[in-house]
């Protein structure tokens, strides 16, 4: 019986062994990407990700919310005031409003809860894939791992956004991806909102998001990576389509 015990430890042991620490998983998901998955078969650590993501997304909203947020949001009322719809008096009681602590505290909180809940979403069609797609016996908590280690190689794109975002003094028009190549229109049109939404998801860094995640995804479920490659990309178009439906639907026209 004593030997049998002990080669049931084993693959547990060796697991451990091989896991990653939280620092090397993470120069291991922008250096190595591949190799950076060690561990993750036994061991949570999705919420370190996410952790680190809520913090910097948070912190830019913050640090954006007087320069951008609010004149955007005052740019918005004062066309409702010219169309009617709304009064000078409560435009300006808006303003005070969103100028304040609370309306700060807001912007952030939204950031707090929305992050997770895009990150829940991310790992369900990732565990979509692999599990039902490709039928892996892939457990979700292996798709959120993927799903929020991978998002760290999003954080040069968020900090970039901020940093356009903070010269400019607004988030319209603001791109990172090949959106930049559109050309600038004062009232963008249904169409071109939608291109952009595109085209922004095809550039570098998104890119780069996608393929962490594939391999991510094959090393966690086990599966190849080109059966992988070829369901990850399916899915990330068929977001991409359904993303730029709603961002053309809900602007405003011209």
């Amino acid at each position: 019986m004593e030997p049998v015990a002990e080669t049931g430890a084993a693959p547990a042991a060796d697991a451990t062994a091989n896991s990653l620490s939280p620092v090397a998983r993470i120069a291991a998901i922008f250096a190595r990407p591949a190799s950076a998955w060690s561990g993750l078969e036994s061991r949570t650590q999705w919420w370190i990700p996410l952790l680190i993501f809520v913090v910097i997304s948070a912190s830019g909203t913050a640090l954006l919310h007087k320069r951008a947020l609010v004149p955007m949001m005052v740019e918005a009322w004062d066309r409702q005031v010219t169309a009617g719809n709304m009064t000078q008096a409560q435009m300006d009681k808006m303003e005070d409003f969103f100028s304040g602590p609370v309306g700060l505290t807001i912007s952030v909180v939204q950031q707090v809860i929305l992050i997770p809940i895009f990150s829940l979403l991310v790992a369900l069609l990732v565990w979509f894939g692999a599990g039902f797609v490709l039928g892996t016996k892939m457990r979700y908590r292996h798709a959120l791992e993927v799903a929020t280690w991978s998002s760290l190689v999003s954080l040069p794109n968020y900090v970039l956004t901020f940093v356009l975002v903070w010269f400019r003094e607004t988030f319209r028009g603001v791109h990172t991806g090949f959106g930049v190549l559109l050309p600038e229109m004062e009232t963008p049109s249904k169409l071109m909102t939608g291109l952009g939404v595109v085209l922004d998801a095809l550039g570098p860094f998104s890119i780069w998001y996608l393929a962490v995640g594939i391999l991510g995804t094959a090393a966690l479920s086990g599966a190849p990576r080109k059966p992988v490659t070829w369901v990850m990309v399916g899915l990330y178009l068929a977001v991409i389509v359904f993303v730029a439906a709603i961002a053309a639907m809900t602007t405003p026209s011209a």
